[in-house]
């Protein structure tokens, strides 16, 4: 825990901003030590990210290269097969004609006019 502060004056007196003191010198350094210190951060976050570069450049390459090898067996297989092909795409074509329309259907009956509702629910 922290101190508590026992007492707010000070002893001694601080020159103004406008007069120069002894410790400009030890600032002038501490600022350049600091600058040094983020150069040398700045150089390990170059390297860091440099690394993390290559090696998701890396999987990156294996994963499209795993890709394309799935879509050339895919594509053999299409060459191999038409017939279960095309009956695959018609399934799935009329499942989502099925699916569409469903839901098409289902939405139709609460679009009315907003002038037949008001009447609806009037007379």
């Amino acid at each position: 825990m922290a101190e508590p502060v026992k007492s707010l004056k000070t002893t001694s007196q601080s020159e103004s901003f406008d007069q120069g003191s002894g410790d400009d010198i030890n600032y002038n350094t501490e600022i350049a030590n600091l600058r040094s210190e983020i150069a040398n951060l700045r150089d390990i976050i170059a390297e860091r990210t440099g690394q993390t570069y290559d090696k998701v450049a890396r999987r990156a390459s294996s994963a499209a290269d795993y890709v394309s090898s799935e879509a050339s067996s895919v594509a053999d297989t299409i060459r191999e097969h038409p017939a279960a092909t095309t009956t695959l795409f018609s399934l799935i074509g009329a499942i989502g004609f099925a699916v569409g329309y469903l839901v098409a259907t289902a939405s139709a009956e609460s679009k009315q006019a907003w002038y037949q509702r008001y009447l609806s629910d009037r007379f």
